[in-house]
């Protein structure tokens, strides 16, 4: 058996097994991708109406983009206390909540 990997099965057997192997890998990518991304898209925007609870909470959009423009930054961090910037590798805070 000239050819033979394993006693009995011809490469050409072997070559429709890793076909098959393949397909099946492929399929298997593929049900876990449909059933990550919904999962994904779930804790993303249950993660934005989290954040914007908070952000509208004593942040307005306006005064939002207004900081963005005056520090040139792209991104603000908004916790319950503070707006922080990203300047030099870490979050610099621009405004502190005032009580009341």
């Amino acid at each position: 058996m000239q050819g033979a990997i394993f006693s009995g099965m011809e490469r050409s057997g072997y070559r429709y097994l890793m076909k098959r192997f393949a397909v099946a890998a492929a399929c298997t990518l593929a049900i876990l991708l449909a059933l990550w991304l919904p999962l994904l898209a779930y804790v993303h925007c249950d993660g934005m109406k989290e954040w914007k609870s908070v952000a509208a909470s004593w942040v307005t959009g306006e005064e939002t983009r207004r900081l963005m423009r005056y520090h040139g930054a792209a991104v603000l961090k908004i916790t319950q206390d503070r707006v922080y910037i990203w300047r030099e590798s870490r979050w610099i805070p621009v405004r502190k909540r005032t009580p009341g």
